[in-house]
């Protein structure tokens, strides 16, 4: 039956059963700007009522582009506007986390109606489909199943230029048909957006719809435009007097109905005999769909045409579009949902996320204000030294402690999540150089936080002029080398050279990495080697334009109510700039008699500005020679693919005057800003964050075709915008392989240390103790990560780190086993125990008391007495709160078999709270999968 062979080939290639729901290529590629373009040539006239599309244009400073990688936004309809008349409707669907494509071909052959179907794999631009074809059956009522009789068809190639263009080219043997190929290009885009289904059709009820008791024929649904103007578009597979048949209607949506007008065509022949003005179409009469849920509706149809008749069917979806599903169908879904995207679910998210859908939940979490660290750590800091004043490093376990605050109670959840995994990319620690600075690593943490959903330039920019990098790294202060050039024309070099530390981390650490990747991270191979990205040159080049920049010199401060001096000597304006005492001068700090405090003047985390004196400008350093512009290649800086900056058109020295003194302001800032854009625009930083924030949100193993699609994403946010993170951030939470219910075996990753505590306390409404606070100032002691506290700028572990032995062994990664060992293990698991028994007090074998504590968080009475006593229902509600549904039999057997016996006599919160000790150290909770 060939609904029925859909369902198979589904399976083959994951489900279990249908459920609802070599070197790169760089070419630039077009993306749908608008809505679905008019035409007035429609494969079928039924659709015809469409509205205009637009093109975006290419951004001004185009990125080099991988070709189109078939995605979720493939799905709809195709056809060849000088063929029209016949055409694709084209679904791409989840079959246990792989993509999949599923085509149905309207055609025609010997002047009578036919269609073929099939489903296939989706590899880089191309879904490759084997098709069949059926025969024998009638309409219902008079359908029977058993009468269907399948052929295989051929084989069919779409292969895509965009999501909206390409080739369909096809191979077969079948009678009254012949091979070939021709363009195509898309006619309709179903909607996207997450809508409700209570009471309406929604956007998720596109997709293919069957009767189980008559597989062997269905119903293609598209939801096309905008609420409230929306148009279902049907297409009716079916058979008559043994004979195929299709038909193709179209009517406005209203709540949960929508009837259409229907029309049926004849008169054609299959290419290269297709000719449009053969074809006849008749009126067919009327059809009805309406949604009961999200996953069941009626069918009912009234046909003027001889052998159709009137009916209904009840139907079920066969197949739902990937990224267009009806959201999280239960709590679990939710939980897991949010496990990836904040830092542990709690019933009221996972309630939203039921409600919105994934992608609105989304969406609203992206428009939320960004929860900040550094104006409230300050605050704290101005008030607290007037009192108590102590050194800067005093202040650092606050800065965690309000990192924590905003981790378990802030809005903004998704950003929170998004900017600590950037914090392990674009690493920034407080070990070293940065240890008195609480309030500079408090105000980067913020960077990331603006940004985690802004652009990737502006970030890598911000990052990259933050003076608490540019500490960490060493390009505060960096100095070129000053040249002269001698009497007999020798160069002549000062014994100072960049600073070439932050010119390679950059590099090699925050965009490109080490070696040439394809968009699927797969590495490029030259010789049997793979390419290197940059070279010792390139490196030194590189960090001379990372010259010349020092801290702001702002002039005095007030902060909490405390002055702050800053000396600038005297200088104004552009003046400053051109200043040695300014260039040199270090923002002050609130300070007493033998105290140096955290509270520091704002310049000390402001954006890092340049003194062009100090920057490499490509001339000489001395007025013997009027600053003449050296010889080359001393004059310019070679960067990536061959970006070359001339020397500056005035020379820029301390006595440097008037107009020039802006130039010299201007080339120093446009030769940063061309460093950032060769490194934007390259094309590995697309793999290379695509691939390293999946690790660090949904799985440590993403498949190729996984980061090949977020990659896509990062190239081009379907509206031109190249690195757009909050389109990224999407993509990996949609993706197929994050959503499936049914994830691949190698899909998931060791839950980090940091990140059990706060699912744990999220689960449960922990509260702060008595003074506010929640007591995690040194987490690195018992879990092993302190946030921005990383050993080295390499994080807490690598991305490529393979745990030796079966993970090694297998080929795959595991980035958070690099700070798991037996002995960490211990450590993890009793601090786990000391916070989740925060506040409880084990006086004897059966007693436990709570007395508030003060200075910890602690989960509270209420929540504990909340949990049911039954040992069953115990053990069910904390698999539900804490694994999401997913305990296994074995596990359960274990706790009930623990509660039954060595704990039998213990009251109620020792139980539970030794369940949630006991479940937060599993490996069921310890994988996040």
């Amino acid at each position: 039956m060939i609904t029925r062979s859909i369902a198979v080939s589904l399976s083959s290639g994951g489900l279990a059963d249908v459920t609802p729901g070599s070197g790169r290529t760089r070419k630039p590629r077009h993306n749908e700007a608008g809505r679905v373009r008019q035409t007035i040539i429609c494969w079928v006239i039924a659709l015809c009522a469409l509205s205009s599309v637009g093109w975006a244009k290419e951004p001004a400073a185009t990125a080099p582009k991988a070709v189109y990688a078939v995605g979720s936004d493939l799905s709809g309809t195709f056809f060849n506007p000088a063929q029209n008349g016949h055409g694709f409707a084209v679904e791409h669907v989840d079959a246990g986390g792989t993509p999949l494509v599923v085509v149905t071909w309207f055609a025609y052959s010997g002047g009578k109606q036919r269609w073929m179907v099939g489903v296939g794999p989706a590899v880089g631009n191309e879904a490759r489909v084997p098709l069949t074809i059926s025969t024998g059956a009638d309409f219902p009522p008079r359908f029977s199943g058993a009468a269907v009789v399948q052929q295989p068809w051929g084989e069919l190639t779409l292969r895509l230029s965009t999501r909206d263009a390409g080739t369909a080219i096809w191979t077969t043997s079948y009678p009254g048909f012949s091979s070939g190929q021709m363009p195509i290009q898309r006619l309709t885009q179903p909607a996207a957006t997450f809508d409700s289904t209570s009471n309406q059709i929604a956007s998720c009820h596109s997709g293919t719809w069957f009767d189980p008791a008559q597989s062997g024929h269905g119903v293609i649904t598209e939801v096309i435009g905008t609420t409230p103007n929306r148009t279902l578009v049907a297409i009716w597979y079916a058979f008559l007097n043994g004979e195929q048949r299709w038909i193709t209607a179209a009517g406005p949506i209203q709540g949960a109905n929508a009837t259409l007008s229907a029309s049926i065509t004849s008169g054609a022949d299959f290419p290269p005999n297709f000719i449009p003005s053969s074809i006849v179409s008749q009126p067919w009469g009327t059809m009805s769909f309406r949604a009961i849920d999200a996953n069941t509706a009626t069918w009912s149809w009234n046909s003027t045409q001889p052998g159709f008749g009137s009916g209904s069917l009840n139907m079920v979806r066969l197949t739902g579009l990937t990224g267009s599903d009806c959201g999280p169908g239960t709590d679990a879904l939710a939980a897991r949902f949010l496990t990836q995207a904040t830092f542990g679910p709690t019933p009221a998210d996972i309630g939203s996320v039921r409600q919105l859908g994934y992608k609105e939940w989304i969406e609203q979490q992206k428009s939320l204000p960004p929860t900040l660290t550094r104006p409230l750590l300050e605050q704290q800091v101005a008030a607290l030294v007037l009192s108590n004043p102590q050194n800067a490093p005093a202040y650092r376990g606050l800065r965690v402690q309000n990192w924590f605050a905003n981790a378990l109670a802030a809005p903004d959840q998704l950003r929170q999540r998004v900017a600590y995994a950037l914090s392990q990319i674009l690493v920034l620690s407080d070990i070293g150089v940065l240890d008195d600075n609480p309030i500079g690593i408090a105000e980067y943490n913020d960077i990331l936080l603006r940004n985690a959903f802004g652009n990737y330039r502006s970030l890598l920019r911000e990052v990259s002029r933050s003076p608490m990098m540019g500490n960490y790294l060493t390009h505060l202060r960096n100095l070129k080398t000053d040249w002269t050039i001698g009497a007999n024309g020798a160069l002549v070099p000062s014994l100072i050279q960049p600073d070439e530390n932050y010119a390679r981390e950059v590099m090699q650490l925050f965009s490109i990495g080490l070696v040439e990747r394809n968009r699927d991270f797969t590495p490029i191979v030259s010789g049997g080697q793979p390419v290197a990205t940059y070279t010792q040159d390139l490196i030194s080049n590189t960090a001379k334009v990372l010259t010349g920049f020092s801290y702001q010199c702002s002039g005095p401060a007030t902060v909490g109510g405390i002055n702050l001096a800053r000396n600038c000597g005297g200088c104004t304006g552009t003046g400053c700039n051109f200043s040695t005492t300014a260039f040199f001068s270090t923002p002050s700090r609130y300070a007493v008699p033998g105290t140096v405090t955290a509270l520091i003047h704002p310049d000390g985390y402001a954006p890092m500005a340049c003194y062009p004196r100090y920057a490499d400008s490509g001339r000489s350093a001395t007025s013997a020679n009027a600053y003449a512009v050296l010889p080359a290649p001393n004059d310019r800086k070679t960067l990536l693919a061959g970006i070359t900056i001339q020397p500056s058109n005035v020379a820029c020295h301390t006595g440097t005057t008037g107009a020039d003194q802006q130039t010299c302001i201007n080339y120093c800032e446009s030769q940063f800003d061309t460093l950032m854009n060769s490194l934007y625009l390259h094309p590995n930083v697309a793999p290379f964050m695509a691939r390293q924030l999946i690790q660090r949100l949904t799985t440590s193993n993403p498949s190729i075709g996984y980061i090949d699609r977020v990659a896509a994403v990062f190239e081009d946010d379907g509206s031109g915008v190249r690195g757009n993170l909050g389109a990224v951030v999407g993509a990996i939470l949609l993706d197929p392989e994050a959503r499936s219910p049914t994830p691949s075996a190698n899909f998931g990753k060791l839950r980090e240390p940091i990140l059990r505590l706060t699912a744990i306390w999220r689960a449960f409404a922990v509260s702060a103790g008595s003074n506010g606070g929640n007591g995690v100032t040194n987490p690195e002691r018992g879990f092993g990560q302190r946030p921005l506290g990383a050993q080295t700028v390499f994080n807490f572990y690598e991305p490529d780190f393979q745990q030796p032995g079966p993970i090694a062994n297998a080929g795959l990664f595991a980035p958070e086993f690099q700070i798991l060992d037996e002995s960490t293990f211990i450590a993890m698991s009793d601090e786990l125990w000391r916070r989740i028994f925060s506040g409880y007090t084990i006086t004897n074998a059966t007693t436990t008391t709570f007395a508030t504590p003060t200075g910890s968080a602690y989960i509270p009475p209420t929540a504990i007495d909340a949990i049911p006593i039954d040992h069953g229902a115990m053990v069910e509600t904390l698999n539900q709160r804490l694994l999401y549904g997913r305990m296994s039999q074995t596990m359960r057997t274990r706790l009930l078999s623990i509660l039954n016996s060595g704990m039998v006599g213990a009251e109620h919160r020792r139980k539970v709270l030794n369940l949630i000790h006991l479940i937060s150290i599993s490996p069921e909770f310890v994988v996040q999968i």
